[in-house]
């Protein structure tokens, strides 16, 4: 991000504005009388700027609504515009701003662009730009009558073309004893004088999808995306913030979870203690004893086919008897004594 000024008011010099933090300037092109006495941009001015390394900008503003002039006015003003530039030792290749310094309506967007076809036939379409709030540079870019986008955060609310090459923010400073309008982009090319095109390591194509890239994760103008709500500071969160946003939420659901779980078997240990089978008082007060006697008692049914039974096991003489059936008597081949034997 590059940080720069406009002003009218004076002067300032180039070693102040480097020592305030900014290294480009966006100059206008026409006096402003003297009310305005540091307005126009001097051979002298743009010398001290290129000596202290700080980019310089084209704007041609003479009164705040002269575009609505239409064609005729833009060609007038692109030529006095061109001739200042390279009377400052500017180039004729680089963006010319012309400015639409007021709130312009859709219906007074037909003379501007107007204005703007004018500009174009003295300085070629490449290099006509336009300054204006968020609504007149949209529609001039929309419409192609502009290649180039200053826009001002003025009759902007919170709208950011991301088309834009420069923003004039709300912030004003004092530089060397001027007011200055503060202005940033995060543009390589911005318009400036100094500009020298590097060979290429991206595509247009790949320098466009690279944008789209940042706006997506940054928002539209760079500000955050509503959605995603606000942090502590109340400004709109990035993608990256929302992520953080969301992984903290995450983990304090976990620790909620796990605590969750903790009672959840708390409590049904306690139904389960509780649903377990109790006698109801006075019966209660035997329930131990009860309990040991049905234990003992079925151990003993477990020990009862060890045990011998009457009939069984050794005789009187001492020798064993020959096992049979209850209710059978040896010898009787396997018949019931009983069921034998005649009465009378």
């Amino acid at each position: 991000m590059r940080f720069g000024l406009d002003y009218a008011g004076g002067r300032p010099a180039a070693s102040a504005i480097r020592a305030a933090g900014f290294d480009f300037v966006v100059r206008y092109l026409s006096p402003g009388g003297p009310g305005l006495p540091g307005k126009l941009l001097t051979p002298a001015e743009a010398d001290d700027l290129r000596a202290h390394d700080i980019s310089i900008v084209s704007n041609w503003e003479t009164t705040a609504a002269r575009m609505l002039d239409g064609y005729g006015a833009g060609v007038t003003d692109a030529r006095a515009a061109l001739a200042q530039v390279l009377r400052c030792g500017g180039r004729e290749d680089r963006p010319i701003y012309f400015s639409a310094d007021f709130d312009a309506t859709p219906a007074q967007q037909e003379p501007i662009n107007a204005y703007l076809d004018g500009a174009a036939t003295v300085i070629g379409r490449a290099n006509v730009g336009i300054y204006g709030g968020y609504w007149p540079l949209s529609r001039a870019l929309d419409a192609g009558t502009a290649v180039w986008g200053w826009q001002t955060v003025a009759w902007s609310g919170t709208n950011r073309d991301p088309r834009m090459h420069i923003l004039q923010t709300a912030r004003q400073v004092m530089v060397d004893g001027v007011v200055c309008d503060v202005n940033e982009t995060d543009r390589l090319d911005f318009g400036q004088w100094d500009f020298q095109p590097e060979e290429q390591d991206m595509t247009p194509e790949q320098e466009e999808i690279l944008r789209d890239v940042q706006i997506q994760l940054r928002g539209p103008g760079l500000s955050g995306w509503p959605q995603l709500g606000q942090d502590p500071d109340g400004r709109n969160r990035t993608v990256v913030d929302g992520l953080a946003a969301a992984l903290t939420k995450i983990d304090e659901l976990r620790t909620e979870i796990s605590e969750l779980e903790a009672t959840t078997a708390e409590l049904s240990d306690e139904v389960a203690r509780l649903s377990g089978h109790r006698w109801p008082w006075p019966f209660s007060l035997i329930e131990g004893p009860a309990t040991l006697f049905a234990e003992q008692l079925a151990r003993l049914e477990q020990m009862l086919p060890d045990l011998p039974l009457p009939g069984w096991g050794e005789g009187p003489d001492g020798r064993a008897r020959e096992t049979t059936e209850i209710g059978q008597i040896p010898g009787s081949n396997g018949r019931n004594a009983a069921s034998d034997s005649r009465i009378g």
